[in-house]
């Protein structure tokens, strides 16, 4: 029997069949933060040397953001500063949204530090339902984030960039929990809660 939808009781035919828990594997965790580090510059770097062809107009020395006094300093930290608070608002209320439409239920927005997560720890998803909830929000930031660089006035387009190579870095656990889940079954059943995620497997 497979299981579809999502469903807060566990049937009785599926059981634990392994667990993506950070806590639990701190070398791992601090792989990831390395890698996304060195994917928000690689993602930065292809995005900016996109601009000949979606901005063309952009690419000039006069609109490159150097950082000559404190003036320019301060304009870069309010940059960074927005633009993370924007990728977070974007990130989690894509989570958010996904997420009430699968379960019909108010998931739940938690923070951690400076850690946001989005989850329905009562719920079992399907893996194809997690997997496109997981998804979304780097696919959706992304195109809105390439249609932005075309539209929006010039000053706008470093913190467009910004933000699509921050959620792209934010993205790497995701993306590692998706790699992961890949090797189980189909008809899996997925629990999440904060950075615990749990795989249930139909007994063998």
């Amino acid at each position: 029997m497979k299981q579809h939808k999502p469903t807060q009781l566990l049937p009785e035919h599926y059981q634990e069949n392994g667990r993506f828990d950070l806590n639990e594997n701190r070398g791992l965790g601090m792989i990831l933060n390395l890698t996304g580090l060195g994917l928000l510059f690689g993602v930065g770097w292809l995005f900016l040397e996109s601009l000949s062809f979606l901005r063309p107009e952009y690419v000039s020395a006069e609109n490159i953001l150097i950082i000559t006094g404190m003036r320019e300093f301060w304009r870069g930290v309010l940059l960074l500063v927005v633009s993370v608070a924007l990728v977070l608002l974007l990130r989690e209320g894509l989570h958010w949204l996904v997420l009430w439409v699968i379960t019909k239920d108010l998931p739940k927005l938690g923070f951690r530090g400076f850690y946001a997560y989005t989850t329905a720890p009562e719920w079992y998803l399907p893996r194809s339902a997690y997997v496109w909830q997981t998804l979304i929000p780097l696919l959706g930031i992304t195109a809105l984030g390439v249609i932005a660089v075309v539209l929006v006035p010039l000053n706008l387009v470093p913190g467009v960039m910004l933000v699509v190579t921050l959620n792209f870095a934010m993205s790497i656990n995701d993306l590692a929990t998706l790699y992961w889940l890949m090797g189980k079954p189909r008809e899996s059943l997925i629990l999440e809660d904060r950075d615990c995620v749990q795989v249930f497997t139909i007994e063998e």
